[in-house]
């Protein structure tokens, strides 16, 4: 039977779409770069914050990070026309340094009290931008818009269907350009009425969207709700169902009804009570102390699940209306001081104490972590018998900081038995940031003669990095053997002493040697000369022109012939017996 799709009904083709769309699930044809945050330690606690400074980002990480915590979250705004790349990697490498996971939504820019709709080339335009930064961890979170069933945040119109083409085409430009993009939806009001063109209710605009756009829901990597505690962002934290601090259930269920055919980890990135504390005081709302209260109860029991990535309450710093009645820091900060893990901070409100002592996890997020080898090299060639340190330094072309409390290591995966080499680690306190480079002195003893190869590899915490290992072979030759030959001008009788300067790109050195009165020395021992290289040899003599050649050394014998020395008088000048010993007629 032949089935034309595009005849069929709008809801036979929506449930073949989500039909394919759990099939793709199923088999994909690739596999997803991102990481599932749940599957390591996770600490969810988060905190929302204004500005990307690091007035903000310090007392943040001590908020999340406190009491056993790490690696927390804080959601922060990017607008299209603050798309810098040096401002925002500069933020991202200090929340590298202070442990915080970024949720970066995008949006576009304020026209009146309206948000602008995004353009047709928006899409590209973050993509582009967005995989510029390094990013603190692999999974690099992107929230895509704001609460778009309010008007005032699409240019003053509720437009689902374009809601649900802008977050498809940004799904696309993003997971194009790196998958490692976890791309979630813009957070929607869950109390907002019916009202067009102002307002449509969560239910509704949902199922515009996935008509609009069938299967939507199950291109995203994760799920933003705004679980706030309505009505009056003042409701108790026992409530439950649509518009209260479990909104995000309620929402499971209506996304499952429409076609989502899987599990998505939940982000609630903004949520929070409006406290009575503020520019004024306002007695119709729970105080500062009762919020704190509401706090520790919604994360003990409303946001307990293992389905729950990160909870970043808005707001951390806001002292003007109209958002002061939700910041966590007082307006009257610089009255009082206290004292957190050392620092001295301004004086917060007390649900912030109250979030501050509650125990947490130490997270640890998927990072990347990759090097490049930019100086130094394996010696291809080497003596039997020998002990060598090869200095190597490597780039760090990761997320993470290495030497950030965890061990790392220079490793011999293969050859390094054969070899006698012995993991190389980073010295002791020495923290080195993605772009910074780093030096290993590699030890290796020489075994019998024969081919081998070394395969080095970087070791984070014990595990292997990204990457395929460096691969070096190596032969291990018999000792080099030098003859030198050599003689003076105008001289029969060449004996003496002479000085062999050696110099290559690996090293220097200066060895003393005696010629016999036909020019020519005993057979000289090299083992510190590497085969198969390119040294520099230049012979002395005192009164004498140096003279130096260029010889490609072998293992085993090796004549050097650098042929008639001229005198130099200038220098035997100032010596009248050295002068005179220089003439033809001299023995």
């Amino acid at each position: 039977m032949i089935f034309n799709l595009n005849q069929s009904k709008p809801e036979v083709k929506r449930l073949i779409l989500n039909l394919f769309g759990f099939a793709f699930l199923l088999f994909p044809a690739q596999a997803l770069a991102i990481t599932d945050p749940l599957s390591v330690p996770n600490n969810k606690f988060g905190i929302h914050i204004i500005s990307p400074t690091h007035d903000e980002s310090l007392p943040a990480a001590q908020l999340v990070n406190s009491s056993g915590g790490d690696w927390g979250y804080i959601t922060v705004l990017i607008e299209s026309e603050d798309r810098k790349t040096d401002k925002w990697q500069t933020f991202f490498n200090d929340l590298r340094r202070k442990h915080l996971i970024p949720l970066v939504r995008i949006a576009t820019k304020p026209i009146g009290s309206n948000w602008k709709i995004p353009d047709t080339n928006d899409a590209t335009d973050w993509a582009n931008f967005l995989d510029t930064l390094t990013w603190p961890t692999k999974n690099r979170y992107v929230i895509v818009y704001n609460e778009p069933n309010q008007g005032q945040e699409w240019e003053g119109q509720v437009n689902a269907t374009h809601y649900a083409k802008i977050l498809n085409q940004t799904i696309d430009a993003l997971k194009a350009k790196n998958p490692d993009f976890f791309v979630l939806n813009g957070g929607l009001d869950a109390s907002a009425p019916y009202k067009l063109p102002l307002f449509q209710d969560e239910l509704s605009f949902l199922k515009e969207m996935d008509q609009a756009v069938p299967g939507i829901f199950n291109k995203l990597d994760g799920w933003v709700s705004h679980s706030y505690p309505n009505p009056g962002f003042a409701g108790s934290p026992d409530d439950i169902g649509r518009g209260t601090v479990r909104t995000w259930i309620w929402e499971q269920r209506m996304l499952q009804s429409l076609g989502l055919s899987k599990t998505l980890p939940i982000f609630i990135t903004e949520t929070g009570w409006k406290h009575a504390e503020g520019l004024d005081y306002d007695k119709s709302l729970p105080s500062a102390d009762t919020i704190g209260e509401y706090f520790k109860k919604a994360f003990q029991y409303a946001w307990n699940s293992s389905q729950i990535v990160a909870v970043t309450p808005f707001l951390l710093t806001y002292l003007d209306s109209p958002f002061d009645h939700f910041s966590f820091k007082k307006p009257t900060g610089n009255s009082q001081n206290m004292k957190i893990l050392g620092a001295s901070f301004p004086e917060y409100y007390p649900h912030y104490e109250t979030l501050l002592s509650m125990a947490k996890t130490a997270g640890k997020p998927a990072q990347e972590n990759k090097a490049q080898l930019t100086k130094g090299s394996i010696y291809h060639n080497m003596v039997s018998g020998e002990s060598y340190t090869i200095p190597l330094t490597f780039k760090n072309t990761g997320q993470s900081i290495w030497g950030d409390g965890e061990k790392l290591e220079l490793r011999a995966i293969e050859g390094g038995q054969d070899l006698g080499i012995l993991p190389a680690e980073l010295s002791v306190g020495q923290k080195i940031e993605p772009g910074q480079e780093a030096s290993f002195n590699l030890r290796i003893h020489t075994p019998k003669t024969g081919d081998y190869k070394i395969s080095l590899q970087l070791f984070h915490e014990g595990k292997a990095f990204d990457q395929p290992p460096f691969d070096f072979p190596v032969q291990v030759d018999s000792p080099v053997i030098l003859i030198i030959n050599s003689t003076l001008g105008w001289k029969k009788d060449f004996s003496g002493s002479y000085f062999l300067d050696i110099n290559s790109n690996l090293f220097q050195n200066t060895i003393s040697f005696d010629l016999d009165n036909n020019g020519k020395s005993k057979p000289i021992e090299a083992r510190y000369l590497l085969p198969n290289y390119n040294f520099t040899f230049t012979i002395t003599k005192p009164f004498y022109k140096q003279k130096s050649i260029q010889v490609i050394v072998k293992s085993g014998m090796n004549t050097l012939n650098f042929g008639e020395l001229e005198p130099d008088f200038l220098s035997a000048a100032l010596n009248p017996q050295e002068l005179w010993n220089l003439l033809p007629f001299s023995k």
